[in-house]
């Protein structure tokens, strides 16, 4: 559900935003607005971005091979990386730049209706977008708040769309405030302040995308409360004494890697083999039916002691459907 969700998201947003930035560019050739120039790259930013996101998530969907066991689902982090890094430097730095080029060389400006016209057709093109976004995020947020989920999502595509599409919406509004103020006035500078401002939105969604990323790419750990319900469970299991060495990590969006070094309780594993023991206590007269009964019985609490790791790996994954791989270690 949350990879449909956030794929839909970014495919709708790319959509929406490639349209926008040809018009955008359009505009801004005949009248030489500096906001309307910003938007333009604002929407050719997110544009671009989107489409690393995209790929992202498709190439993080492949299944793993020889090479790399646990998949590919860092490529979706490592995309939105790159896309962050596109943001700052497409988005904000030619933006800032445009701005302070504007306030310093003034262009000739021919402003009209149509600067608004179009602005409108992308005020509700971003805003339809923007709504999907927010009903992606609805389905897989669960019980917590945006800004909880903002902060623990472990798929960035979507969060991405999400704050993207929302700054592109106060972009706009701040656009047509600024060029709206230059026309009544004849001035530059509200045209020129728009762009800066535009500029130093984006800047400050990318340093967000970017430091985001970071952290899952170098491999964060499961929620606190999360790990703390796993190794609760674990600690419920008669078979199990204690559970230390614990590790986790993120291997791709909503998909984490669970270790733990396990003490086994050995007593309450060999009292499923009674039944083993009455039917070969026959053979303990004797030398050579110890010996027997007692590889007999080891390679049977081996096999129990399997079966034991396997169930619990199982509930693990049913209860916690985030957990990809579990790996419980005998100490």
């Amino acid at each position: 559900m949350a990879g449909n969700s956030s794929q839909r998201a970014v495919l709708l947003a790319l959509i929406g935003n490639a349209f926008l930035t040809v018009v955008k560019f359009v505009t801004f050739a005949f009248s030489g607005s500096g906001a309307m120039f910003s938007e333009a790259m604002h929407t050719l930013a997110d544009t671009s971005n989107q489409a690393l996101l995209f790929i992202g998530i498709r190439r993080s969907h492949k299944p793993a091979d020889a090479m790399f066991h646990y998949g590919f689902g860092g490529e979706r982090f490592l995309f939105a990386l790159l896309s962050a890094v596109g943001i700052f430097v497409l988005g904000c730095g030619v933006t800032l730049y445009h701005g302070v080029h504007t306030l310093s060389h003034p262009p000739e400006l021919a402003f009209d209706w149509s600067l608004f016209a179009v602005l409108g057709v992308a005020l509700l093109v971003d805003g339809w977008v923007l709504l999907q976004a927010v009903k992606a995020v609805h389905e897989v947020r669960g019980d917590r708040s945006l800004r909880e989920f903002l902060r623990t999502t472990s798929d960035p595509t979507i969060a991405a769309v999400l704050l993207e599409d929302s700054v592109a919406c106060l972009g706009v509004l701040i656009a047509a405030a600024g060029i709206a103020l230059s026309w009544s006035t004849g001035s530059h500078i509200p045209d020129a302040v728009a762009t800066l401002l535009i500029g130093l939105m984006m800047g400050a969604i990318a340093i967000w995308l970017g430091y985001k990323n970071r952290s899952l790419i170098l491999g964060r750990a499961l929620p606190d409360d999360v790990q703390r319900e796993i190794v609760a469970y674990l600690a419920e299991q008669p078979t199990i004494e204690r559970v230390h060495a614990i590790k986790s990590r993120i291997v791709g969006a909503e998909r984490f890697k669970f270790g733990a070094e396990v003490d086994w309780n050995g007593a309450v594993l060999a009292e499923g083999l009674g039944a083993f023991v009455e039917s070969r206590r026959d053979e303990l007269g004797n030398e050579t039916g110890r010996q027997g009964f007692a590889r007999d019985f080891g390679e049977r609490l081996t096999e129990a002691l399997g079966d034991e790791i396997d169930r619990i790996e199982a509930e693990l994954r049913e209860r916690f459907p985030q957990l990809a791989f579990v790996d419980l270690e005998s100490d």
